[in-house]
């Protein structure tokens, strides 16, 4: 039976699989593929790319900025998505978002802590703000009483990863210091999800071109 670390290992490695592929699937459809949607899987594969090489080299130290970097893009990118395919966000909320991010990215750069200590409580307010927008999309389409396939599978994926993602921000000292029979379902869950978050983002890339936006 495979280990954690394999099983991790063959999820991280099919997550920038999928990525690459999500890539050239962008560019047979580039007429069609929004900047911004390219932009963010770009940014995205760069992400899991350096995650995936710097695990290879067994330099682990760096994951902590790659995740306090993961998190600020995904926020930038994920509230300019929303505003563009699920509903309009105000430019003065977009604004705070932006400052939000900025200085929640600047102090988990700047704060040097030690493994045994590490904590990214200001990431449970970045992974709120973007479950809040799958929320209201839920509400908009209760209202409605209909969505767009493509965005509500998207919209589902969304909230359940970044729901999870809450919850190991809160819970990060246990999750990456205690055993990993305890642990490692949560990450693998975590995996799995984002895999999905992915799969769901490059399906709405390829269709976004026969898809009604503001």
């Amino acid at each position: 039976m495979p280990t954690y670390n394999e099983l991790s290992f063959y999820l991280q490695f099919t997550i920038n699989f999928t990525l690459l592929i999500g890539f050239g699937l962008f560019l047979k459809h580039r007429k069609q593929v929004k900047t911004l949607l390219l932009l963010f899987l770009l940014g995205e594969l760069a992400l899991e790319f350096s995650d995936l090489i710097f695990r290879l080299l067994k330099i682990n130290t760096v994951n902590f900025y790659i995740y306090s970097i993961s998190q600020c893009f995904g926020l930038l990118m994920i509230t300019e998505i929303y505003n563009k395919y699920f509903f309009k966000i105000s430019r003065a909320a977009r604004w705070i978002i932006y400052l939000f991010a900025g200085v929640s990215l600047t102090i988990n750069i700047i704060y040097q802590q030690d493994i045994e200590s590490v904590t990214f409580y200001s990431n449970i307010i970045t992974n709120i703000l973007i479950c809040s927008f799958a929320g209201v999309y839920f509400l908009n389409v209760i209202r409605n009483t209909k969505a767009d396939k493509t965005l509500f599978i998207l919209n589902v994926f969304i909230f359940l990863f970044f729901s999870i993602e809450s919850i190991i921000s809160t819970t990060f000292n246990f999750l990456i210091n205690n055993h990993l029979e305890w642990v490692a379902p949560v990450w693998l869950f975590r995996g799995v999800l984002l895999w999905s978050f992915y799969v769901a983002f490059i399906n709405l890339g390829c269709r976004t071109g026969k898809m009604k936006v503001w």
